[in-house]
């Protein structure tokens, strides 16, 4: 079901947000996928955790005891799963969990717009600060356009942040115009 699926991708998200914060992304996917493996494979464990008749708090202690040495993030997820009565995706949430993951993982383009060409130090020193601030591996596009005098304009996707003396300069123009004169 499609609203399954969006539900499966929340849950995702947060628990991918949550562990690329924490820099467990790694840890996290492993032991999603070994749970979400567990439960495909185990029928006496899905008939536990998803039998409506057993007591939610036996429930708790059985998955408490699963895991017990895994991530918490995943346990705490796991936990709310259950307690929401959403455990039926948790192949889902694994498997969303993983599309994120390849999606995060993927190299962004940032277009870099200056008024000189890069030297070497300069992008690389560019390259390390977009990639602790977008949290992803980025691949410059270079770009030269002496008439911006100084500084860069950078593009991400639809975003664009334009740091340019040319832009310093239309900016004062605009507040000289709309000035009020001194008198």
């Amino acid at each position: 079901m499609a609203g399954e699926e969006n539900v499966a991708r929340v849950y995702a998200r947060a628990l991918y947000d949550a562990a690329r914060d924490a820099g467990r992304v790694e840890a996290v996917r492993r032991d999603m996928g070994a749970f979400a493996a567990a439960v495909a494979s185990s029928r006496p464990l899905r008939d536990v955790l998803l039998d409506p008749q057993i007591d939610a708090a036996a429930k708790r202690r059985v998955l408490s005891e699963l895991c017990r040495s895994g991530d918490k993030l995943v346990a705490n997820t796991l936990h709310v799963l259950l307690d929401k009565g959403r455990m039926p995706l948790v192949a889902d949430v694994q498997a969303e969990l993983e599309a994120q993951a390849v999606v995060e993982d993927a190299v962004v383009e940032v277009e870099v717009t200056t008024a000189v060409d890069l030297h070497a130090e300069a992008e690389a020193t560019l390259v390390g600060r977009l990639e602790k601030a977008l949290g992803r591996r980025v691949s410059l596009v270079k770009k030269v356009r002496p008439e911006l005098i100084g500084g860069l304009v950078l593009r991400v996707g639809d975003r664009v942040a334009d740091a340019t003396v040319l832009a310093r300069i239309r900016q004062l123009r605009r507040r000289l115009e709309t000035a009020d004169p001194v008198r």
